[in-house]
């Protein structure tokens, strides 16, 4: 009697490979993630993609919401990955992009939104060239007091270093990046807790990457919404900075004079500010408050990076010279998105 032929098994089709992996890195983002990640799935683009959520061990109901929102859509490539073994924003960007399938890597953090069109944007830019960024909004995720008190150039340009090498730099959550970059980069340092991002496209532009602007792919950025915790990323921000300026910069000798003669004569004036309004009983409004405090904090973080990373502190800071600003004047690929002014020196990018 024959034998009955065993049905032969259909091949399962292999998920196509992304063109682009989305990481959204979160440490109890709850509060905003759900607009994040609506945003995001919002996105119309022809091609595969994906998004790789990671989780620095997130305490609130960040897990949940994206879970949820991943349930929500199940056409959509989401991916959850546990970056929880150890704190901090270069643990859970690594273990993503280590994760994640793309040809490419874009960026989200859990507190922004991204506009309609950004994907097909970031993907069109990163078809032609394997470094690129995306131009902040600020308007959307704002209020007019945050707008009066903080303002951005990468809203319309990339920031330049204000020391060298003096390159083009930009927030690390609005980067995007071919993955055969980021193997020659390298990881980003967690020796940093802020600038991370700068750090990255410092190393990225000595080994001869040009970061280009993309002004169709917007961001939406959003500042901190309190005098206090403006203060506090203040201080991130200018701290972080002296060890950038330690790695990369020609930096006066640490005893140098005139810097710290700058620096504590800064500190020393808004000091005395601060104290003339309480003994004087000065109520200050919102705006003012969180003026004070980015300027203070910029001056106490300066002092203590000075000290951690022994480099003489960086004061009110110095000017690029103008070859350049002027070479960071073509970021913008005419055939990426027309051409944009000359990019003008400002603070590091920093991260939101």
């Amino acid at each position: 009697m024959p034998v009955p032929a065993m049905p032969v098994p259909m091949p399962v089709p292999m998920p196509e490979t992304p063109e682009i992996s989305v990481v959204v890195p979160c440490l109890n983002g709850a509060a905003t993630l759900g607009e994040t990640l609506d945003s995001l799935a919002a996105q119309v683009w022809d091609r595969p993609w994906e998004i790789v959520f990671a989780d620095n061990g997130s305490t609130d109901a960040s897990v949940a919401i994206f879970e949820a929102e991943a349930a929500r859509h199940p056409a959509l490539a989401m991916r959850l990955v546990d970056a929880s073994a150890r704190r901090g924003q270069s643990h859970a960007l690594n273990l993503a992009i280590r994760a994640a399938r793309g040809r490419s890597l874009a960026f989200c953090d859990a507190d922004d939104t991204v506009a309609p069109g950004w994907l097909a944007a970031m993907g069109r830019a990163l078809a032609a060239h394997p470094f690129v960024a995306c131009r902040f909004d600020l308007a959307a995720l704002n209020p007019d007091w945050a707008l009066a008190e903080r303002q951005h150039p990468q809203v319309e340009r990339l920031s330049i270093l204000p020391f060298e090498p003096f390159c083009p730099v930009a927030g690390g959550a609005t980067l995007g990046f071919h993955r055969a970059l980021f193997d020659e980069v390298g990881d980003f340092d967690p020796a940093f807790s802020t600038h991370l991002d700068t750090d990255f496209c410092i190393r990225a532009h000595l080994r001869g990457y040009r970061l280009r602007l993309v002004p169709d792919a917007v961001y939406n950025y959003r500042f901190r919404d309190s005098p206090e915790a403006i203060y506090a990323q203040a201080y991130a921000y200018a701290r972080s900075e002296a060890l950038l300026r330690r790695r990369y910069a020609a930096n006066p000798p640490l005893l140098a004079p005139g810097p710290w003669i700058r620096l504590t004569g800064w500190a020393a004036r808004l000091a005395a500010g601060r104290a003339k309004n309480r003994l004087l009983g000065r109520r200050q409004g919102l705006l003012d408050r969180a003026r004070s405090n980015r300027l203070y904090g910029t001056a106490v973080g300066d002092l203590a990076g000075a000290l951690a990373w022994r480099v003489a502190p960086r004061g009110r800071g110095r000017t690029p010279p103008a070859a350049a600003l002027a070479a960071a004047g073509a970021t913008v690929d005419p055939a990426v998105a027309p051409a944009s002014r000359a990019p003008e020196p400002a603070r590091p990018a920093g991260s939101s």
